[in-house]
């Protein structure tokens, strides 16, 4: 029957665009569900392309950023250093520069100047220049003080179009005239030509004359802007270090910039940035900014994303041929051979495959311009242009084509087998079982398991003695390799399971036996709904189980500056003039009263300590001693508890002690991370030192204590029943203590890990001599702080000293649940959407069936309980494949071992999303297709209703 077949397909060109006139002509004859894989394809490209399009639209082009950081100014002139003829930057950045030996110029080295020099000295005296300084200010709101950044200069100028631009109002003239943004307006309760009452860091009233928006900011953002020194007092020329200079007239070529680096200048300039040097002709180089991480995942989330298509399409177009078999049979006995039939089913895919990529597209630009300007919320900067990426959309719609023609391919190859004469008179060919697909799939099986066992023992030995990163990158791609081929050896193994689960399920009714042995006789469109279930909850598993290590590994690896929920202030700042060296205010008892102000409910404690002695590796004199060196006091640590290399004082690495258990030493303990971070004796009576643990001292804490001894936070302060207080002049230091005092001491361990060492009574400090002073404000506030709190609280400290910060502590970040309940949401929306189909495709491949069934008397309950089984096997299966095969990565990767014994990356998984998508997910899709089965009530009246 199948002819000569040279009359139909012709030459090889002719038989392919017969071959694609027919394809193209069955999809229309198909409209539902050429619809279905066209929107199937559709779905992925809209989000590849709307992903694409904003990642590429964050990336200023050259003029974009010029337009961003310059407005209309030629350069920016920033003095960042002390002149030195080593220094240079990286000509698209300025605030990229450091010291390269091979940028000194001998020339450059004899005339600079040994001290900062001032921006105006660098130009000549006729050189236009605009300054920018920032500063903070403390506001009177509508709700209480504030504390908001603000701008001194002149942003209003027109040279600055683009950068700032005034939206209402007219611009300052005086020095009592400001501008703020819009949102400014309503956090004040004020409009144009009110009054602005700023206390700090000068009090004063200004005049609001209009607003202004920063391209930097968003719509949101409060700031203030001003004439120069209006706010701080503090002119652009007395504090260059801190101020930006613009130049509206002066262009700056790179030779030029070349000159101003060794002065300590740095320069972002129009004509840089518009023409950059040839790369490899300057010498510093921030490096490559491109973001490969970011495209490495929309590749991989693309071709997941495909790879499910491309199954769930291929259900499809095994059920279309099916109804179109009589077609397929009819073209094949006039002549059309197995090439023929090949090429009408694989270009149906084509078609649809670009259909769905050209429709995705478009909707996915339109999605990514609708999500911009509502995400952007007025900041320019943050997508500083609408940015095509053309080789990447180019490469979606081809990978997208390139999917269509993979889920049209099977059943294409299925159907160039197709028995001509069985097809036009309808019947139907059961599928063949056979041994092999099972064998292959226990083998692929094995061999998965064996790959992940191996990746996880590369990964261990990657870590010890010594971690290699390649060797570990090897491990990681084995880990992930393994379950991708069990996954791959477990859609070959599915029809056999699915015949097994017709066995079982058969017991439970007519519903279940019906329903299941239908989706065992169907592989072709079962076996790839249950696969693509198995690796949407596969990806799910494995990513809420390492989200779920990462949790734990940062809870337990969190530094708490403080008890949960309390709020801090350090009285060290840093002096805002060279040589910023860091000062201890002494206005403890004014920041008492601004924190009690803010925090009503609490109670702030003035907290002292002793000063830590600073970092070193000090030298002794010739006698062994150090003459003038004055002397801190600092708590001794058992040495044998600590990493040799830390007990040796930088006398060893890590690396040398790579199987000793204590080693890396907790940072609570290093002294080389805690130096210069916070004190480590602290001295106060027993509600001080609760303040500090956030907890009631204990029963065995104040008898110590009253006793005229110390308490430790941490055991290895206490060796032998004693702590011991010695005299250095420098932390890990080889000197000999100047003397030591010891005190009897027991331990209390807060909950948490905190940076307070060892604590005792002031009547204890002073009897050992002990020089202590105001150091730190805490109070308990019980929860995090409201913004009105926060900036009440914040405004208060500034007016106090611009140094101050307020600090909460607020505990590591729970984002576990977070990312896993969502996890969890998006698996069962695509388990519901992919059974969906499945269901649908099975109810329109079986509406014979369903004929017969209705005709023959069945009732709802019993096509109720076809769909609720039918959606059981199909999800119930996939999703606990899904899940065992998702859990071998975080397994394997669960056996790297740290110097103690545990496991870098505990094996951890969410237990309850997990139990939810095995039993809850498949409950739910198997109710939803229960609803939907009962209402098809199809009847046959004549032969076509077969057909």
């Amino acid at each position: 029957m199948s002819g000569d077949g040279g009359s139909l397909a012709g030459k090889r060109s002719g038989g392919t665009l017969i071959a694609f006139r027919i394809a193209r002509r069955m999809a229309g004859q198909s409209r539902g569900r050429s619809a279905l894989i066209a929107l199937l394809v559709a779905i992925p490209v809209l989000g590849m392309v709307g992903i694409t399009t904003v990642t590429a639209s964050n990336v200023a082009t050259p003029a974009e950023r010029v337009k961003l950081e310059l407005g209309s100014t030629e350069a920016r002139v920033s003095i960042v250093a002390a002149p030195d003829a080593k220094f240079t930057q990286d000509p698209l950045n300025d605030g990229h520069w450091g010291y390269r030996d091979e940028a000194a110029r001998a020339d450059a080295a004899q005339s600079i100047e040994p001290q900062p020099v001032t921006a105006a000295s660098l130009f000549t005296a006729d050189t236009r220049l605009l300054s920018i300084r920032s500063t903070a200010v403390v506001v009177e709101t509508k709700d209480g003080l504030g504390s908001f950044p603000a701008v001194q200069g002149q942003p209003w100028d027109l040279s600055f179009v683009g950068k700032w631009e005034v939206t209402a109002g007219t611009r300052p003239t005086a020095d009592d005239e400001i501008m703020v943004t819009a949102a400014a307006l309503e956090r004040l309760g004020a409009k144009i030509g009110s009054k602005a009452v700023i206390t700090a860091p000068i009090a004063e009233s200004f005049t609001i004359v209009g607003t202004i928006h920063t391209a930097s900011l968003d719509d949101a953002a409060v700031s203030f802007y001003g004439m120069p020194a209006v706010f701080d007092g503090v002119m652009p020329d007395d504090d260059d270090l801190l101020t930006e200079w613009y130049l509206p007239d002066t262009p700056l070529t790179w030779s030029q910039i070349g000159e101003l680096n060794p002065r300590g200048a740095t320069v972002l300039s129009r004509t840089v940035l518009l023409d950059p040097p040839p790369v490899g002709s300057y010498i510093y180089s921030y490096g490559d900014t491109s973001n490969t991480s970011m495209n490495l995942f929309i590749a991989l989330l693309g071709g997941f994303a495909l790879f499910e298509v491309a199954l769930l399409a291929g259900a499809a177009f095994t059920v279309g041929a099916r109804t179109q078999q009589r077609t397929l049979a009819t073209l094949a006995s006039v002549g059309g051979d197995k090439r023929m039939l090949f090429r009408v089913m694989s270009f149906g895919g084509v078609i649809l495959g670009a259909l769905g990529a050209a429709l995705g597209t478009v909707l996915g630009l339109a999605g990514a311009w609708i999500f911009m300007q509502i995400s952007a919320n007025g900041s320019a900067a943050r997508y500083p242009g609408f940015h095509l990426d053309l080789v990447s959309l180019l490469v979606i719609a081809v990978f997208a084509v390139l999917a269509g023609w993979c889920a049209a391919a099977v059943p294409a190859r299925a159907a160039g087998r197709i028995d001509v004469l069985a097809a036009l008179r309808g019947a139907q060919r059961p599928p063949r079982v056979t041994r092999r697909r099972p064998v292959a799939g226990l083998v692929l099986l094995a061999l998965g398991a064996v790959i992940a066992l191996t990746g996880g023992v590369v990964e261990l030995a990657a870590y010890a003695p010594v971690y290699q990163i390649t060797l570990a990158n090897f491990g990681i791609a084995l880990i992930v390799a393994g379950p991708v081929i069990m996954q791959i050896g477990a859609v070959f193994i599915a029809p056999l399971i699915l015949r097994w689960a017709a066995r079982v399920a058969s017991r439970f009714g007519p519903g279940a036996r019906l329903a299941t042995r239908d989706v065992a006789r169907n592989p072709g469109r079962s076996v790839p709904a249950l696969a693509a279930i198995m690796s949407c909850v596969f990806v799910a598993t494995f990513a809420m189980s390492l989200i779920s290590t990462m949790q734990v590994n940062s809870t337990s690896g969190y530094t708490y500056s403080a008890p949960l929920d309390t709020a801090s202030v350090s009285l060290m700042t840093t002096q805002n003039e060279p040589p910023y060296d860091r000062v201890l205010q002494t206005t403890g008892p004014d920041v008492v009263a601004a924190v009690e102000s803010s925090f009503p409910s609490a109670q702030a404690r003035l907290l002292r300590s002793a000063e830590d002695p600073p970092m070193g590796f000090g030298d002794a004199a010739a006698d062994g001693t150090t003459s003038d060196a004055p002397t801190f006091a600092y708590p001794r640590i058992d040495a044998d508890t600590v990493c040799p290399s830390d007990a040796t004082r930088m006398d060893a690495s890590h690396e040398d002690t790579p199987t000793d258990i204590r080693c890396p030493t907790p940072y609570f303990l290093d002294t080389m991370m805690n130096s210069s971070m916070n004190d480590h004796i602290w001295v106060g009576d027993l509600a001080d030192f609760a303040a500090i643990l956030g907890e009631p001292v204990s029963a065995e804490s104040r008898a110590t204590l009253t006793a005229g001894g110390g308490v430790a936070t941490y055991e290895q302060y206490v060796v032998d029943g004693e702590i011991r207080i010695d005299w250095v002049t420098e932390l890990n230091s080889v000197l000999e203590p100047g003397r030591s005092v010891s005190l009897a001491g027991s331990v209390q361990e807060p909950e948490h890990p905190l940076p307070y060492a060892v604590f005792m009574l002031t009547s204890t400090a002073d009897a050992s001599n002990l020089n202590y002073r105001p150091s730190m404000v805490v109070s308990s506030i019980g929860a995090s702080p409201t913004q009105a709190e926060y900036d009440h609280a914040q405004g208060a400290l500034a007016a106090i000293s611009p140094g101050f910060n307020l600090q909460t502590e607020t505990g590591p970040e729970a984002y576990g649940a977070t990312w896993t309940w969502a996890l969890l949401a998006l698996t069962a929306i695509i388990a519901l959407v992919t059974a969906s189909i499945t269901i649908g495709l099975a109810r329109a491949d079986g509406h014979r069936d369903n004929a017969v069934l209705t005709s023959l008397g069945a009732s709802p309950r019993v096509r109720r309980a076809f769909g609720f089984w039918q959606a059981v096997v199909i999800v119930g299966l996939g999703s606990v494949i899904g899940v065992l095969l998702g859990l071998v990565p975080s397994l394997a990767l669960s056996l790297t071992r740290d110097t103690a014994g545990l496991s870098l990356l505990p094996f951890t998984p969410p237990w309850l999303q997990i139990a939810l998508i095995v039993v809850a997910l498949p409950a739910l899709v198997a109710v939803g297709g229960a609803l939907t089965a009962g209402s098809n009530r199809t009847r046959f009246s004549n032969r076509a209703a077969f057909d």
